[in-house]
């Protein structure tokens, strides 16, 4: 099993998903308690494979520069709207 199967296994045992989205510094401390890894060049370089893979949807924040991270066990099998905190509201404004 390689490094990215593990990882992805524990956050699937663990249930991640339901945490929410979360920083990246969050996922750092987990990938390091995994693999036992303290580089964080390759921490960051296997969490951007895990990122290309689509197990992680990147949610910017409000006025700031910064992104939060939801993990999706299953990227292939779910749809991502299932996925998203807040829904979005269409109106109509009319001025008559």
């Amino acid at each position: 099993m390689n490094a990215t199967d593990s990882v992805i296994g524990y956050m699937k045992h663990k249930n991640t998903i339901e945490l929410g989205f979360m920083k990246y510094c969050y996922f750092k401390k987990i990938i390091s308690y995994v693999l036992d890894y303290h580089n964080e060049y390759r921490i960051r370089k296997l969490f951007l494979i895990i990122c290309d893979k689509g197990h992680f949807i990147r949610r910017k924040m409000v006025h700031k520069a910064s992104y939060k991270y939801k993990f999706i066990p299953n990227p292939k099998k779910k749809v991502k709207e299932d996925y998203e905190d807040k829904k979005k509201i269409d109106f109509i404004v009319s001025w008559d």
